[in-house]
């Protein structure tokens, strides 16, 4: 009898989770968290900047939908999500089965730390919120936005403070289960809303293809105007260019035929190139981490140029104030 009972004890002490696995699991718990959480509120702040676009950035009213945050918040969620829930499903499982210890230092200090971080978080959105209050923008927008980090956050603590003030870890209580279900739930709405806003893999790399045919042109124009101050003439052809620039892009990204270029007289050109896309929808523009002076419409588009010399530039006096 005796022997049978230190069998049974030696097995539950080799079941017993503690030191490096411990570790492994908390910390790839936090990790998740962390990430899960952030992009969570990533994707609720691009539907907000989706249907109230304007926003106050560095004294000046811009447009601040972005479908790249968007695309980044979507591939961290279905990366991390599952890894969290994964993990909170191996750790309540070990405490309910008494093989983790509710009282193990990693865990007792993993979880004054996701505290600890709900806390920074509430305050620096607070200080946020009162300084773009000072700043102009107290707009609807911005109200929606400090709402979605507290209640992201305060859920984040409510759950984790309870979980670590219980004497069992909340094991026998089913309060785990309902938060973890509303928690999916709103994480699952989410994540199918924003598909209803986020640009397909095919739009956005015909999108990426005008970007780089604008930039292209960008240069080429470039290209032309330097030509011109060292020759006193335009150049007869693109491929002329590429004798002093041979990295130049003259050809169009996805069907490789050279852009259109003429001459129109000894310091005019045109440029013509055909894209998939128009980015002339002023009202549905978002941030876009490049600057292109070429505005163009789908299909066909055909843009007048004109070089201009160091001679040409008159100064213009400052107005009087």
């Amino acid at each position: 009898m005796e022997q049978q009972l230190n069998q049974t004890f030696q097995t539950t002490a080799d079941k017993t989770i503690k030191g490096p696995k411990s570790l492994f699991w908390y910390l790839t718990l936090f990790f998740t968290l962390g990430i899960t959480a952030f992009q969570v509120g990533g994707l609720w702040f691009q539907f907000i900047n989706k249907w109230l676009p304007k926003e106050v950035i560095s004294g000046m009213v811009q447009p601040s939908f972005d479908q790249t945050a968007l695309k980044f918040a979507v591939a961290s969620i279905i990366v991390a999500t599952p890894l969290y829930f994964t993990f909170s499903y191996l750790i309540r499982r070990a405490l309910k089965n008494h093989n983790l210890d509710p009282k193990n230092k990693i865990r007792v200090w993993i979880t004054y730390i996701i505290l600890f971080l709900t806390v920074a978080i509430a305050v620096g959105d607070l200080i946020n919120a009162i300084f773009h209050v000072l700043n102009g923008d107290y707009t609807l927008r911005f109200i929606l936005k400090s709402l979605s980090i507290l209640i992201i956050i305060s859920w984040i603590f409510t759950y984790y403070w309870l979980e670590l003030r219980s004497e069992n870890s909340l094991t026998t209580s089913i309060l785990p289960k309902q938060m973890a279900g509303i928690t999916i739930a709103v994480i699952v709405v989410s994540f199918i809303g924003s598909f209803f806003v986020v640009d397909s893999p095919r739009l956005a790399r015909s999108k990426a293809y005008d970007h780089t045919r604008a930039a292209n042109l960008q240069e080429i124009e470039f290209s032309v105007q330097n030509y011109y101050y060292q020759n006193q003439k335009l150049p007869a052809d693109l491929e002329t260019l590429r004798l002093d620039n041979v990295t130049l892009a003259i050809s169009d990204p996805s069907t490789d035929k050279p852009y259109e270029y003429r001459t129109i007289d000894d310091k005019n050109y045109e440029l013509c190139a055909e894209f998939e896309n128009s980015n002339l929808d002023v009202k549905n523009r978002e941030f876009q981490p490049y600057y292109s002076e070429f505005a163009y419409q789908k299909g066909r588009n055909c843009f007048t140029k004109k070089v201009v010399l160091p001679t040409d530039l008159q100064a213009k006096p400052l107005p009087i104030r």
